[in-house]
């Protein structure tokens, strides 16, 4: 028994000798465009930068196949290419990007350092920021992983303009569903909306959305497979209850709100405090209840899921965190009005 504590002791402490450990100002967790915005900022404000990114190619940005809303931006950039900017932007100015999986950070308050541990490193930072964003729910229907990007969509909001005046599919019953449905009305010649079970006649934006004329209702309904080529989505199958054969849309476009995101906050300990969604609580500075650590994107569970929402929140947190590792209480601005 003795003989086993020792062998995993000085296991341990040979881990601890190998594994490498970064000091920084600031650590950020989280690759997206909320973190990698506020690696630009901090890095240009001369604070040692550290970005911990799990995957470059995962994220809500990353998936979307072009950006047309977002500021100054060419409407055929695809999502991954303005990511690969906004990091490469980060990484110009200084901004030390580790492709690393976090599985746990600590918070010494006494010592005001934060510990951030992945398989192969560890950082000890000044002042944390959470940005690792939301897990969407996986693929379900057949089709779906298959023509992401290419007609299927989480974002009607993002790529609703696409389809003037084309006819399009909304898959879900929840608030998201309703407002993204509803969108989408000023563009799609249709919106077939698909619901498992009947609306509640009390819901009053169902019942807006219900009293357009481009809008058809498929009630006690639901998805079966998502069909297309080499262009993208060309129709769906649909079930309805009660029939033996499935029903054939054509069609180019399926938003997909069949279940919501949950912020991915696993690694995070319980000092930190949620909101009831289970989005991580900050303040108006992006600022959680622990001081020196900021959450930002759609680790806030916000219902604005927007690459320009999230790119301000990345602004916000850098000129927060600056303020607070030089004890300012002022807020240094890129410009003066004389």
């Amino acid at each position: 028994m003795n003989s086993m504590k020792s062998s995993r002791s000085t296991t341990a402490a040979f881990t601890e000798l190998m594994m490498e450990v970064i000091k920084c100002d600031v650590a950020i967790i989280g690759g997206g465009p909320a973190g990698c915005t506020c690696a630009l900022y901090t890095a240009r404000s001369n604070l040692s930068t550290v970005i911990l990114d799990k995957n470059p190619a995962a994220g809500a940005l990353a998936i979307t196949s072009t950006i047309a809303n977002y500021p100054g931006v060419e409407s055929t950039m695809s999502g991954t290419q303005l990511l690969d900017n906004m990091r490469q932007q980060a990484i110009d100015y200084g901004a030390d990007y580790r492709q690393a999986q976090v599985f746990m950070v600590e918070f010494d308050e006494e010592k005001e350092i934060k510990t951030i541990y992945t398989p192969d490193l560890t950082i000890e930072a000044r002042s944390l920021v959470l940005a690792t964003g939301a897990l969407g729910r996986k693929p379900t229907f057949k089709g779906e992983a298959e023509y992401l990007g290419k007609g299927v969509s989480y974002c009607a909001t993002c790529d609703g303009a696409f389809y003037q005046e084309s006819p399009v599919a909304v898959v879900g019953v929840t608030k998201e569903a309703i407002e993204e449905a509803e969108f989408l009305t000023k563009f799609a010649s249709t919106v077939h909306w698909i619901t498992r079970s009947p609306i509640d006649p009390a819901n009053a934006e169902a019942m807006e959305l219900l009293a357009h004329e481009n809008v058809k209702h498929w009630v006690d309904t639901r998805l079966t497979v998502i069909e297309g080529d080499v262009s993208g989505v060309t129709g769906i199958h649909l079930m309805q209850k009660g029939h033996e054969e499935t029903e054939h849309l054509e069609l180019e476009g399926v938003f997909i709100y069949d279940a919501g995101s949950k912020p991915i906050t696993d690694y995070i300990t319980s000092k930190i405090i949620f909101e009831d969604d289970g989005g991580v609580k900050v303040d108006n500075e992006m600022s959680t209840n622990v001081p020196g650590v900021y959450g930002i994107g759609d680790i806030r569970n916000t219902p604005f899921k927007q690459v320009v929402v999230a790119a301000s929140d990345g602004c916000i947190a850098a000129m927060s965190v600056d303020r607070y590792l030089k004890g300012s209480k002022s807020i240094k601005v890129d410009w003066k009005h004389n």
